[in-house]
């Protein structure tokens, strides 16, 4: 006669299976598995508890992927697991020693991932508290879950906005940069929409991951502005002056990727809104693009650049606007130690022209 195991039931035998050998202990109780005979395998090594009350069926360690459907149960029925180890479940792997690769292991011992993050995206009311290395986040923005199997997984951006969030509160700040630079080498996210989800995130801990993406940003702005004026250079509209700080006075107020002077027309790429509203205020023809849409429609962008050039008249800004190319202003910065040029009001250089723009 065979030995009854309590397994016998279809419905649990499906259950073990469609769970990877991880159930909860109400799941074997409904399907006539006492929690008794739990503990007595657990306690003679056959079995193993990974969270209260959620088990693995076996006495080898348990596989990422056991980890987190172990973490899943755990965290109820509305809950979307997010951060490190599901970044390593989109193939990104994340660890505070090694960095940032691709890959994803396929099991962690118990030891090992008592030292991984798991985290759990839970309904606010929901009553559940953090257990060993398992993470319960409340939030009202709890998003609409990405399916692998039986996991629920937040989306990646949101994944990767979490991962650096908690590498900041477990004070492994120095792997942001890591996370954000493979994210974005591997192209499924971008910087926009990592950017967009940051300025939903709660604001503890995000200031390093601000200070992060904009760093990402500015190097994606320098590049994709150098895009823009050298095709500009090349195809046209031609007569713009390249990488322009624009003063009133002796103060500088704005910067141009490309500006045309006798048209006083100004494209700029990501700029802020107090940027913008500054330089129409002072008379120009604002034209604001995202470096986005230069890596992805640059005819379209220039297209849109001699329709407002064959627009506009003449400039007609106030007296005491100025103009100074970005890298002159630079060299300047460095030998004065000031934001203002040595040589302002006083004419400049050869080497650093300076453009007026009067009064028509």
């Amino acid at each position: 006669m065979a030995n009854n195991t309590g397994l016998e039931d279809p419905d649990l035998r499906a259950l073990i299976g469609a769970q990877h050998g991880v159930v909860t202990a109400a799941q074997a109780a409904a399907r006539g598995l006492p929690h008794e005979t739990l503990r007595r395998r657990v306690r003679r090594g056959l079995w193993q508890r990974l969270v209260p009350g959620v088990y693995a069926l076996q006495g080898g360690p348990p596989s990422r992927l056991q980890w987190l459907i172990a973490a899943q149960l755990y965290a109820g029925e509305g809950s979307v697991l997010t951060g490190r180890a599901v970044l390593g479940m989109y193939g990104l792997e994340v660890t505070a020693d090694t960095g940032v690769g691709f890959g994803v292991p396929d099991v962690l011992s118990e030891e090992c991932a008592a030292r991984h993050r798991l985290d759990a995206l839970v309904p606010h009311r929901t009553r559940r508290q953090n257990v060993a290395n398992l993470h319960i986040i409340r939030t009202a923005r709890v998003p609409k879950a990405t399916r692998f199997g039986v996991l629920r997984l937040a989306p990646l951006a949101r994944s990767v906005i979490d991962s650096c969030l908690a590498a900041v509160e477990d004070q492994q700040a120095g792997t942001v940069d890591g996370i954000v630079t493979a994210v974005l080498g591997d192209g499924r996210v971008s910087l926009a929409e990592l950017e967009e989800e940051l300025g939903k995130a709660p604001r503890r801990y995000s200031a390093e991951v601000r200070a992060e993406l904009g760093k990402s940003r500015a190097h994606v702005r320098a590049t994709t502005a150098n895009r823009l004026v050298d095709e500009l250079g090349r195809t046209g509209p031609f007569g713009a002056m390249r990488d322009v700080a624009v003063y009133v006075g002796q103060r500088r107020v704005a910067g141009a990727a490309a500006l045309w002077p006798t048209r006083a027309v100004a494209a700029v790429v990501d700029a802020s809104g107090l940027e913008v509203r500054t330089l129409t205020m002072l008379g120009f023809a604002v034209v604001n693009v995202t470096s986005e849409q230069i890596e992805q429609d640059l005819r379209g962008v220039l297209r849109q650049l001699g329709g407002v050039l064959m627009d506009r008249p003449e400039a007609t800004m106030p007296a005491g606007v100025s103009l100074l190319p970005l890298a002159s202003a630079h060299r300047k910065r460095v030998h004065a130690g000031t934001a203002v040029p040595p040589e302002a009001g006083r004419g400049e250089p050869a080497s650093a022209p300076r453009y007026a723009l009067e009064r028509a």
